[in-house]
């Protein structure tokens, strides 16, 4: 930690002598920040009671970001991100201690909106990084404390604005290459033609990946058909992506020191996505202050997921057949003959199936979504007794249908803790155990109706205030049965109100409060049950529904800027304090029945409270950066969790949250800083430095372990123009190589000889190293 430090400083230093030279193009301001889901109710910054992100396509260019995820990685401490799924392409992001993940399972706390269509998943929620082609993105922000932006957002909400035609014109080729056997190639291309405009974009990608087993390739596009009259806009746009994700996951200490830093555990592990998304959009000013928005699309998702595991099985009756795994049952001890497995024709497996292996298991499900669904906004800006004014008025609707089928086959491990299938589908009548194939159909309907009034009371004072209805109807239609039949409907009304005060044009202070609510996914409600528990990926047994989370947020803080230095040079600052309270807040609990399994619940109230501090020093050829968040997120009652391979469980494999334990996953303290430097006005360089404190693993709720080191990587990048239209890059990520990990959990170490440690880990990404060439015309 020391030594990269030093190295951090040491670079910074030998930079400085060069900062005579200028730049060639200095850093706009981005003033303007949405304020609802639907384009056309852009707020000035200054008029905003809570402190926005916002991500320029700037940022996203100087970072040579594949991923809109690298960019959040670097640029604000208050986003943490790890590698859950063991795939750079499917990051697990943390906005506030709040979650935007593509793990099926993970209780989200973000709505994430491109181009006014709010893209969480059917199922779960569940955001998929990997479909939205960065290339295309013109800009982003991330709001808090919000309630205008629906379901979901009870951290926030980040929302994405689409390039096209008339934003973009030209024609740009990106290719690189490097480490592991990476290889990019993108091209954009942008035409306007009177009141007509095109876009087309399209990134390929492959990537051998640093882990065994870990390759992907990703192919993505977008196309963007626009026209533009004096009062009116309208854009019909297409996303199409088809990933295939290595997934690597969490690996066991044991194996990591012994196997090696890219060493994976009990694969395959892979995740197949297929995304077609439509989406029309258009506006039309009915007058000088009264303006419309809206948008209606189609949205077409499927996934298919692999997962190879150890078994929670054993052989029985005089090892002639293949049983559950009696060791988790403590009370109500299931007979033989209960305990007995059969495939889908209802015989009993014989244990010659398994030739004397270990037992193991190959998890699949497959998921395919329809949604489709309309938004109409109205803003309207004319002053009110001569005061200004702003009102926004909308309301959305949304429909989705899921088709979920999930299904084990038993396999047998391998000497590389690969998972060879039998191919044989295997099943219980033990209610308790949860082997049994699942086939159901979801239905979400969606609806919200909301209102935000902005008002300059003076010209330094603006309040804000507003609401929203949101109602969901949420249902589950088993396809095998009639056990898993549910429905329930979850409606709230959530306001917000805010203000801001101007004590100078460059400085400001704000306040917000707010309130949101989050209706349990259908994967949730069919999965709520200790005694039923699940694949937490996916499969579902019948369960109560849960309640609502509802998520309480106040926040205060200041911003401004000053222009200080020479070469037009400018600081701007921010610092605030925030609190967000959630009752009936929801995890992922892991099973006392079958290992690991596991199930929702409602588990009280959690708080997620800290600060927030940043600065930027720029002028026309220098810009440095530094940001700090501390994140502290609690639980607030009592509770008795289940978490058996907890080494520090009590004897009946049982932990015990107070108030004020830590929950897991969460760093506390993050910070963020580097400088991008023009050397001349043909090369650049850039530096970051990215530091994370240790997280306690999931599982440990009750905080009983000590938690994972912490650590900082730093991140090099430089580009020089060999002509105005071509430009060569190189990207160092990790340049110290330094080991660290994301986060943790706990495994059954003693199911397999040669494992004594429980604690499995993601390991972050090791040194790497790439360079490119991009052209335009």
């Amino acid at each position: 930690m020391l030594g990269s430090r030093i190295s951090l400083v040491a670079l910074m230093v030998a930079a400085a002598p060069a900062l005579q030279a200028h730049a060639q193009e200095t850093l706009p301001d981005i003033d303007i920040v949405a304020t609802s889901p639907e384009a056309g109710a852009g707020i000035e910054k200054s008029k905003i009671s809570t402190n926005p992100i916002t991500i320029s396509r700037k940022d996203l260019d100087r970072d040579h970001a594949l991923t809109l995820t690298e960019t959040l990685a670097r640029r604000n401490a208050s986003i943490n991100i790890n590698e859950v799924a063991g795939n750079p392409f499917q990051p697990d992001v943390t906005y506030r201690g709040f979650s935007a993940s593509p793990v099926s399972g993970t209780p989200q706390g973000l709505a994430i909106y491109q181009d006014g269509v709010r893209i969480n998943e059917a199922f779960g929620d569940a955001v998929n990084w990997d479909l939205i082609p960065t290339v295309a993105i013109a800009n982003g922000d991330i709001v808090s404390g919000n309630p205008l932006f629906g379901l979901n957002a009870i951290g926030g909400a980040l929302t994405l604005e689409m390039k096209n035609g008339f934003t973009w014109q030209g024609f740009e080729a990106d290719g690189r290459g490097g480490s592991y056997g990476r290889r990019v190639g993108t091209l954009q291309y942008g035409k306007q033609i009177d009141n007509w405009a095109a876009y087309f974009a399209f990134e390929g990608i492959g990537d051998g990946g640093w882990r065994q087993r870990s390759g992907s390739s990703v192919l993505r596009g977008f196309a963007d058909l626009g026209y533009k009259g004096d009062k009116t806009e309208f854009h019909l746009n297409f996303t199409g992506a088809g990933t295939r994700l290595g997934n690597a996951a969490a690996t066991p200490v044991d194996l990591l020191n012994n196997g090696g830093y890219g060493s994976v555990f009990t694969t395959p592990q892979t995740t197949n996505n297929d995304l077609a998304f439509v989406n029309f959009k258009g506006a039309y000013e009915a007058t000088n202050h009264l303006k419309f928005n809206g948008n209606a699309y189609f949205r077409q998702f499927r996934q298919e997921h692999v997962d190879g595991n150890l078994a929670d099985v054993e052989t029985c009756s005089s090892r002639a057949f293949i049983c559950q795994d009696n060791d988790p049952f403590l009370v109500n001890v299931p007979t033989n003959a209960q305990r007995r497995l059969r495939d889908v024709s209802g015989n009993l497996i014989p244990a010659s199936v398994l030739a004397g292996g270990v037992p193991a298991s190959v998890d699949k499900t497959k998921t395919d979504s329809r949604s489709f669904g309309f938004a109409l906004q109205g803003t309207y800006d004319e002053a009110i007794f001569g005061f200004k004014n702003k009102l926004v008025v909308g309301g959305s609707h949304d429909r989705q249908h899921v088709d979920f089928r999930g299904y084990s086959e038993l396999g047998v491990l391998q000497p590389d803790l690969s998972v060879a299938s039998t191919g044989l589908v295997y099943q219980n009548a033990v209610p308790e155990g949860g082997f049994q194939p699942v086939s159901v159909g979801g239905r979400n309907f969606y609806w919200g109706v909301y209102a935000l009034d902005t008002l300059d009371v003076t010209d330094k004072l603006t309040v804000t205030a507003g609401l929203r209805f949101n109602s969901a109807d949420i249902a589950l239609f088993d396809h095998r049965g009639v056990s898993l039949n549910s429905n329930a409907v979850y409606q709230r009304v959530n306001p917000v109100a805010g203000l801001t005060y101007n004590f100078l044009p460059e400085f400001t202070v704000y306040g917000n409060y707010s309130e949101a609510n989050r209706a349990p996914t259908a994967l949730e409600n069919g999965c709520s049950d200790r005694l039923h528990p699940c694949m937490i990926d996916g499969f579902l047994v019948s369960d109560p529904p849960l309640k609502q989370v509802v998520a309480r947020t106040w926040e205060v803080g200041f911003r401004g800027y000053h222009p200080i230095g020479p070469d037009n040079g400018r600081l701007d600052y921010h610092a605030g304090l925030f609190r967000t309270e959630s009752t009936d807040d929801i995890l992922a609990l892991p099973s006392d029945v079958i290992q690991g399994r596991g199930y929702y619940a409602n588990v009280g109230q959690t708080r997620r409270q800290g600060v927030e501090a940043g600065a930027t020093w720029r002028n026309d050829f220098l810009a440095l950066y530094a940001d700090y968040a501390l994140i502290d997120a609690t639980f607030r009652n009592s509770m008795t969790l289940n978490s058996g391979d907890n080494p520090y469980a009590d004897e009946n494999g049982q932990i015990h949250v107070r108030p004020g334990n830590v929950l897991p996953g969460i760093p506390r303290h993050r910070v963020k800083l580097g400088f991008d430097y023009n050397i001349t006005p043909e090369w650049k360089f850039g530096l970051d430095y990215v530091f994370t404190s240790g997280v306690h693993l999931a599982g440990d709720e009750a905080n009983l372990d000590k938690t994972l080191p912490s650590w900082g990587i730093v991140n090099l990048k430089t580009s020089y123009k060999i002509m105005d239209n071509v430009e060569v890059y190189a990207l160092v990520q990790n340049l110290f190589d330094r080991r660290y990990y994301t986060f943790g959990t706990y495994f059954e170490s003693g199911a397999l000889a040669g494992f004594s440690n429980p604690r499995t880990v993601g390991p972050g990404a090791p040194l790497a190293a790439y360079g490119g060439v991009k052209v335009r015309f």
